[in-house]
């Protein structure tokens, strides 16, 4: 006779499994997006930020302020802290015309190791078949250029955000971070939308930018109250270096939730799909496109053609 507490795990352990929860886990273990978060993080450490110290010089060159002083707007900085920033991206030579339009294009160029980490991310959340080819690289190129575009307004709207606190106090404050969730959002819809090379609905894909925008602004609110006392102490203790240490923790943070909320919208989307199909007895609606459904197909059947064939038993 079967013990009923049994029963009772055993069904809790189903539910746990079929959960919002159980399935965005077996979700990253299956696709390694913890790794994908750890290489996104190493590659804005590595082409973003130069992207925007590249950037920033070309404002440095236009307005006078470089990007130390949009860094220290967006993140709220004040005193040691803002000292240790202005220090960090402090410029000490002139740079050329030649030499900047040099730098800016390259970092542009390399800029495209972030599109590519982010484009394999996707598709895996999305269990498509990765894409290599030129036009694919071509997707990336344009789209680390909106990411430099995207990155510069949002550092414009921290500024702004600081200036309108001094005006009119938080409400000010408040409605420029709802404007950053809304930048955040678009660019999140179209980057899942360009990078996947239009292989996902755009509806599908609205729910996981509407969590990357939300879950954003409430990191970038936060950033404004945590920030200034994380990066002093670790410039007192350190030195300069305390201070990257800092940012790159802060880079590892929006890379997990990038992910995370592509990854919670691709789940609300399949659970969507699977309740509608439950309650009027049809097939589930694929979240993929025509080119997409043909994208999964041509890479299952490049698949089974690689399996060797079965060896017929020999006869005695």
């Amino acid at each position: 006779m079967n013990d009923p507490s049994e029963g009772r795990l055993e069904a809790a352990r189903r539910w746990l499994e079929n959960s919002l929860g159980g399935r965005g886990y077996r979700r990253v273990r299956e696709t390694n997006l913890d790794v994908h978060a750890l290489a996104l993080c190493a590659q804005q450490v590595l082409c973003t930020a130069p992207l925007i110290v590249a950037m920033g010089a070309v404002l440095q060159r236009e307005t006078g302020k470089g990007a130390a002083y949009f860094i220290d707007r967006f993140f709220g900085l004040y005193g040691q802290s803002a000292e240790a920033v202005n220090r960090l991206f402090a410029r000490t030579t002139h740079i050329s015309t030649f030499a900047l339009v040099f730098a800016l294009a390259t970092s542009i160029v390399f800029s495209t190791g972030v599109a590519a980490v982010q484009q394999r991310a996707f598709e895996q959340i999305w269990t498509l078949p990765r894409i290599i080819s030129v036009r694919s690289y071509l997707r990336q190129l344009v789209w680390a250029v909106m990411l430099g575009g995207y990155s510069m307004l949002l550092l414009a709207l921290g500024r702004a955000g600081r200036e309108l606190h001094e005006t009119w106090g938080r409400p000010g404050q408040y409605g420029v971070a709802c404007v950053q969730g809304a930048v955040t959002f678009l660019f999140y819809w179209w980057s899942q939308h360009w990078l996947l090379a239009g292989r996902v609905r755009w509806h599908a894909l609205m729910r996981g930018a509407l969590a990357v925008g939300l879950l954003t602004t409430i990191m970038f609110r936060l950033t404004r109250v945590i920030m200034p006392g994380q990066m002093a102490w670790p410039v007192r203790a350190y030195g300069l270096i305390g201070g990257v240490f800092v940012l790159s923790v802060w880079l590892m943070i929006l890379c997990v939730v990038i992910f995370g909320g592509v990854l919670l919208g691709a789940l609300l989307t399949e659970k969507r799909a699977e309740n509608h199909a439950e309650r009027h007895g049809v097939t589930a609606r694929s979240p993929l496109t025509m080119a997409g459904m043909a994208s999964a197909e041509s890479a299952e059947s490049a698949e089974s053609a690689q399996k060797p064939a079965p060896v017929p038993a020999r006869q005695g």
